[in-house]
C-alpha cells in the first residue's frame, strides 16, 4: 500500500472518533472524561498460513508489547450503561517475531482502540468481561523485493493495515489499578493494494496493567435517571455502495513476464444491501447480499515485442465482462456505538466470476454515521479468513422503521 493510501487512511479513522465525539459524548471523549494509561505484553503464536511462515520458515513463537492510553465513560449518562461504559484512545505497538532472518523487520504500530463492557459479575461487581478492538496502521516491515527479499510473500508493502480483536476479563484491584487478562487475533496485511500479500495472522494471550488517573467510584441510580429507557425494536435496511482498486497476480507460463505480480490497479465497483434486525441499544444483525465488478478477474497478461520500436512492453488484457461480476451472500453483524459502529461478515458468493479468489469471504470494518442516516465506511474484504482480496471505501443510506410487535 502506497504511503498517501495510509495517510488517508489515518486521517478518515481520526475523523471517526472526533465526529463521533461532536455527534454524541458517550462514544468518545468527553472534556472531563476518566483517562488511563495501559501496559500490555502479549505471547504467542503466527499461523502457518502460507509458504512463507510455515514448515521450515515456521514462527513458533511471537511477543508484541503495547502503551496505550484513553479515555472511558464518567457512568452520569444513561447511554454509558446502555452501551457497556465504553472507553477508547490511541496505542503504540511493537512485536518480536523471533525471526532468524532478517526477513519481517522490527514492525511499529499505531492504532485506535475502543472497547465496552460485556458482562459484569453481580457478587464481584470489580470483575468484568470486555472487548476490544484495534485498527490502525503499522510501519516498518521488511517486505517482498525479487532481489533483496523474494521469500517474503506475506507483506508486498512497508506500510501495513493493523487490525486486531481482544476479548478479556478485567479485575479492578482498587480505584487507580486494574489487571486485565484474555486472548486476541491480530492480522496484518496491505488490503491487496500491493502483492504479494499473503498476510499475517496471529493468535496470542495478553496480560494488561491499567492506571487510572481520575476515576470516580460509581453510585446508585436511585433516582432511576441513569436508567436506559426501553429499547423500540426496529428493522433497519442498509444500501451501500461500494468503490476501490486492486492488484492482481497472473499466470506468467509462457508469457515471457518476469513477475506474476501485475503492480497495475484495476476498479473494483460494488452494491449491497442489508437486512438488519436490531433489537437493542448494542448489537444488530441480519442477512446481505453483495454483488461486485472487478475488472481483474479473468485477466491475462504477457511481453511483447512492438514492431516499430524494438522494445518490449508489458501488456495485460481484461477478462471477458461476464467474468468481472460476482453475486454473494453473507451473514452480517454489527456492534453499535452512538454515532459509529464496527461490523463483519461470513459470506459465500452464488455467482462467482474470478478464479484467483475464493468464494467464501469475509468483511470487516468500521461505519460512522455523517449525517442522520447517511454513512460511511472503511474496510477490508478477505477469501478463507487469511487472503486480502481488497480495502474499501462505502458510502451508504440506512432506512428504518419499527418492528411489528
Amino acid at each position: 500500500m502506497k504511503k498517501n493510501s495510509i495517510l488517508l487512511f489515518l486521517v478518515t479513522l481520526y475523523a471517526t472518533f472526533v465526529s463521533a465525539n461532536e455527534q454524541d459524548t458517550v462514544s468518545t471523549v468527553k472534556a472531563k472524561a476518566p483517562s488511563f494509561i495501559t501496559f500490555n505484553i502479549t505471547d504467542g503464536a503466527v499461523f502457518p498460513t502460507n509458504e512463507f511462515v510455515s514448515g521450515e520458515h515456521e514462527i513458533p513463537h511471537y511477543a508484541s508489547y503495547s502503551i496505550k492510553y484513553g479515555f472511558s465513560a464518567q457512568g452520569d449518562d444513561w447511554k454509558d450503561y446502555a452501551y457497556g461504559m465504553p472507553y477508547l484512545g490511541i496505542g503504540l505497538y511493537v512485536a518480536n517475531f523471533y525471526r532468524r532472518h532478517d526477513d519481517l523487520g522490527v514492525p511499529v504500530s499505531l492504532y485506535f482502540f475502543q472497547g465496552a463492557k460485556l458482562w459484569q459479575s453481580k457478587k464481584r461487581p470489580g470483575i468484568t468481561l470486555n472487548y476490544e478492538w484495534n485498527l490502525g496502521a503499522s510501519f516498518n516491515w521488511k517486505h517482498y523485493d525479487p532481489f533483496d527479499n523474494p521469500n517474503n510473500i506475506a507483506l508486498g508493502s512497508t506500510v501495513n493495515i493493523h487490525v486486531a480483536g481482544n476479548l478479556y476479563f478485567k479485575w479492578k484491584l482498587s480505584n487507580k489499578l486494574d489487571l486485565h487478562a484474555g486472548a486476541g487475533f491480530t492480522h496484518f496485511s496491505n488490503g491487496a493494494n500491493s502483492l504479494p500479500n499473503k498476510g499475517l495472522n496471529i493468535l496470542s494471550g495478553f496480560v494488561e496493567l491499567a492506571y487510572h488517573f481520575n476515576r470516580k467510584e460509581l453510585l446508585p441510580d436511585l433516582s432511576g435517571l441513569l436508567t436506559p429507557p426501553p429499547f423500540e425494536k426496529k428493522i433497519e435496511h442498509d444500501l451501500m455502495f461500494l468503490v476501490t482498486s486492486r492488484e492482481a497476480k497472473v499466470d506468467t507460463t509462457g508469457t515471457g513476464l518476469p513477475d506474476i505480480y501485475t503492480k497495475r490497479k484495476f476498479k473494483v465497483l460494488g452494491l449491497s444491501y442489508s437486512h438488519m434486525f436490531r433489537n437493542n441499544y448494542r448489537y444488530k444483525w441480519g442477512p446481505s447480499i453483495e454483488a461486485t465488478y472487478d475488472e481483474s478477474a479473468g485477466i491475462s497478461a504477457w511481453r511483447q515485442i512492438h514492431p516499430e520500436s524494438g522494445k518490449y512492453y508489458d501488456r495485460v488484457h481484461l477478462g471477458r465482462f461476464s467474468e468481472r461480476f460476482s453475486v454473494g451472500i453473507s451473514m452480517k453483524g454489527e456492534i453499535m456505538m452512538p454515532a459509529y459502529s464496527m461490523f463483519a461478515h461470513l459470506g459465500y458468493d452464488i455467482i462467482h466470476g474470478s478464479d484467483y479468489d475464493k468464494r467464501f469471504y469475509q468483511i470487516l470494518g468500521i461505519k460512522l454515521y455523517l449525517k442522520d442516516n447517511l454513512f460511511g465506511t472503511f474496510g477490508i474484504r478477505a477469501n478463507n479468513f487469511g487472503r486480502a482480496q481488497y480495502l474499501y471505501w462505502n458510502l451508504g443510506y440506512t432506512f428504518s422503521h419499527r418492528s411489528k410487535k
